[in-house]
């Protein structure tokens, strides 16, 4: 199991709830092979961050550039909250030694991939 004691510290965020951090690093592929694990996977947390995550740089982008148009604002959020984004940000703090993997996913090399950093990550 994950050390989420030591994520959070990495994080610097102490989680009153730690499940949901453990529940945002469960990939599908470990559900479907452990039947019995009492989180399910990461996807609809990912929804949610996804959305959570573009308010967030939209707001922050409103704020600092009061100038720039619409057009100019969407291509910077964009930007920012792609998967390579997100993927580059989850490998600066490890995030991908966290992952709960599937057998085969982590054979494929499932803890470089950058949609499985970006999916947690969200």
């Amino acid at each position: 199991m994950a050390d989420l004691a030591a994520l959070q510290q990495t994080l610097g965020i102490s989680f009153n709830d730690p499940s949901l951090l453990e529940q945002a690093l469960v990939h599908s592929s470990y559900i479907n092979e452990n039947l019995g694990f009492v989180l399910t996977s990461n996807e609809r947390l990912e929804f949610l961050g996804d959305a959570v995550l573009g308010l967030i740089v939209a707001e922050k982008l409103y704020q600092d550039f009061p100038h720039s148009a619409e057009g100019e604002m969407t291509r910077l959020r964009a930007a920012l909250v792609r998967g390579n984004t997100l993927a580059r940000v989850a490998r600066t703090i490890k995030l991908g030694d966290y992952l709960y993997l599937g057998k085969g996913e982590e054979a494929s090399g499932g803890r470089r991939k950058p949609a499985n950093l970006a999916g947690a990550l969200e």
